[in-house]
């Protein structure tokens, strides 16, 4: 299952955001185990010195991959959509933009990817034909004083049942994809001076579509701080605001019956530390794992709820708030977050990203620290079982699973 990331206040929290992050983690101890930076690092050159750069086993009859994996990497300077198939190995470039891919997604129906390049928006099939363009605002002015509140659009976002493709511009549009209809369900909340300049309330942006491709996980951007939301075109309230005292931050998933959302945060400073639950109902929050339990800061990231209600996620703690990266394990626990928490492998990771397969059987991870830049880094295959780590892709971003 995907996880969405949840964005530090978009516009405004990513200016003051102060986050001390973990670097002497308590939560396991394995001083002899390499780092897993070490362990990427070593394989990704094995790799390059071989003049390859996905893993070289034969295709078998059991697919490596619980579906197809779409991603972003660079081609000639600017990132397109690729798409890996299940076997782990053979790998096409859907899109070719000469100004590249800002934000995309993926319908997990057909295939058919979303995108936006020179802010428009177009559909194109699983083998990168029939490109459509849909909604074209190129002619905007990025140097606007409301470029980024009123005209820019990103974030598109495919129902899991393949009917609508949400998108952002201006708040929250939805179109019906059988009828090619676009409605304006939210609009940004802003108000412009008389001199031009643009003060931004709430803005709206679109996370994630709940399973049974009814409701919608909007993050709210607020003037200080930040909030989540759950938008129900047909419901009353329209709106659901999730109930926290502190600032939303960082990785938002819902449970298979689309009855909660759980969030995990693995930072500490202006946002807490943790993990919650909340009901997607009434907006009400459970603290399942506290920023500090026991005496130690606990830090959690990239939460999946499995069928049966057991969780997987990321989770390391520390008796020190730490000053340099931290290392997150894989680990597995009752419902509560707490009960039974076994870890699941021994390798510490150094995670820009993560994508659980929905039964928790294996995630794969954007590693940091070694090669790539900013959001980009080695793909790494991480079996919940604790077989051999494996190298997908040298360098992606922004991973998605396909049919």
């Amino acid at each position: 299952m995907e996880q969405r990331t949840v964005p530090r206040n978009r516009f405004f929290l990513l200016g003051s955001l102060f986050i001390f992050i973990l670097s002497s983690c308590n939560f396991p101890t394995t001083p002899q185990v390499p780092s897993t930076a070490e362990i990427i690092t070593a394989v990704v050159a094995t790799l390059t010195a071989e003049g390859l750069s996905t893993p070289t086993q034969a295709p078998t009859a059991m697919p490596l991959l619980p579906h197809s994996l779409y991603f972003l990497n660079p081609q000639n300077g600017s990132n397109q959509v690729s798409r890996l198939e299940r076997d782990g190995l053979t790998r096409s470039q859907i899109t070719n933009e000469s100004l590249g891919i800002e934000s995309y997604d993926v319908s997990r129906q057909d295939g058919r990817v979303a995108y936006v390049t020179d802010n428009q928006l177009y559909l194109i099939d699983s083998d990168g034909g029939n490109r459509q363009l849909f909604v074209d605002n190129a002619e905007a002015d990025p140097e606007a004083a409301n470029y980024y509140y009123v005209e820019h659009i990103s974030d598109p976002r495919f129902s899991p049942d393949g009917r609508y493709l949400t998108y952002a511009q201006n708040g929250i549009w939805i179109l019906d994809l059988a009828t090619n209809e676009a409605r304006h369900v939210l609009q940004n909340q802003i108000e412009t001076a008389e001199d031009g300049s643009v003060q931004p309330f709430e803005l709206y942006f679109p996370l994630e579509w709940a399973p049974d491709s009814r409701r919608l996980l909007v993050s709210i951007a607020l003037g200080e701080g930040g909030l989540l939301g759950i938008l129900d075109p047909s419901g009353d309230p329209l709106l659901l605001r999730l109930d926290s005292l502190g600032i939303f931050c960082c990785q938002a998933s819902w449970a298979p019956d689309s009855g909660s959302v759980l969030l995990a945060s693995p930072y500490l400073g202006v946002v807490d530390a943790g993990l919650w639950r909340y009901d997607a109902s009434t907006g009400d929050e459970t603290t399942l794992i506290e920023t500090v339990s026991g005496g130690l800061y606990t830090f959690a990231s990239w939460p999946l709820q499995l069928p049966n209600n057991d969780l997987q996620y990321f989770f390391t703690s520390s008796a020190e708030i730490p000053e340099g990266d931290q290392l997150l394990y894989m680990v597995h626990s009752a419902a509560d977050g707490v009960s039974g928490r076994a870890q699941l492998r021994s390798e510490g990771f150094d995670i820009l990203d993560a994508l659980w397969a929905e039964d928790g059987s294996l995630a794969l991870i954007v590693q940091a620290g070694s090669t790539g830049t900013g959001l980009s880094g080695p793909v790494v295959l991480v079996f919940s079982d604790g077989r051999q780590l494996q190298v997908l892709l040298d360098e992606a971003q922004r991973l998605r699973w396909g049919p």
